[in-house]
């Protein structure tokens, strides 16, 4: 009994771990990784070489610095394809997408966290935060917020009180007053923006998927650069991501998943 607990332990460890790691954009030491997960440097280290023998984690020979590997974005794209979404979403996303000339994103909410789930760059597009399989920031992210806006008043408090509202930018709503009243702004609209909250330079708009009880399942979003499309602009796309949002809400409404 006590071999089966120090397995189950190892593993809750372990998994914490590919967590903190999942956070990191550059990889982190075995000292930070240690810290965040508030275990000995011995144990972080043991743990961290069995990730790294099953491959799912990898260290990088210059910098000594860990680093999630591909094996995870592996199982989280099985994932996806076995849920029977892709080809039916897909094209909806890249119609979404050809018509605005903008990326577009998706995310689904699974009770605890939402997950970016596709993601069609546009052209000439740079580099942001958003990678299929990685959390979505919740109160800095059009995704985020719409995502909140339709979740119990009682579900938003707790997540605030586990995730905090750290500040990513000047204009990042960071008091749970101001959260509130922006997400009931949310729900009068029926649209989410996010005015360079989590990314300077990045414009958003993000719509819920709703099925017909009006629970939320996950959000569909446009995202600008916003010194090429003013908010004016962004918002006369409202129609084609408010159908687009529909046609994929009813798709997931009759999707076995």
């Amino acid at each position: 009994m006590a071999a089966a607990d120090e397995k189950t332990g190892s593993l809750s460890r372990g998994l914490q771990i590919l967590g903190i790691m999942a956070e990191s954009r550059d990889g982190l030491p075995l000292t930070d990784i240690a810290r965040k997960a508030g275990l000995s440097k011995s144990s972080t280290h043991r743990l961290l070489q069995t990730l790294v023998q099953e491959g799912f984690v990898a260290q990088h020979d210059d910098t000594s610095r860990y680093h999630l590997s591909l094996k995870l974005l592996s199982l989280a794209s099985g994932l996806i394809a076995n849920l029977g979404l892709d080809q039916l979403v897909r094209p909806l996303l890249e119609e979404l997408s050809q018509e605005s000339k903008q990326t577009v994103h998706m995310a689904l909410w699974d009770s605890y966290i939402a997950v970016y789930t596709q993601k069609i760059d546009a052209p000439g597009s740079i580099r942001m935060y958003s990678q299929v399989g990685k959390r979505v920031p919740m109160h800095c992210t059009g995704l985020g917020k719409a995502l909140l806006a339709y979740l119990p008043k009682e579900r938003v408090q707790e997540i605030v009180a586990a995730d905090g509202l750290p500040g990513h930018t000047p204009n990042t709503l960071t008091k749970s007053k101001a959260l509130f009243e922006h997400l009931a702004l949310v729900r009068q609209r029926g649209y989410a923006l996010d005015e360079e909250e989590h990314e300077e330079g990045i414009r958003c708009m993000a719509a819920p998927l709703l099925d017909r009880q009006n629970n939320v399942r996950g959000a569909v979003s446009i995202t600008t650069l916003a010194f090429r499309v003013g908010r004016d602009q962004l918002l006369s796309w409202w129609p084609l991501l408010k159908e687009c949002a529909s046609q994929i809400a009813t798709i997931l409404e009759h999707h076995p998943s």
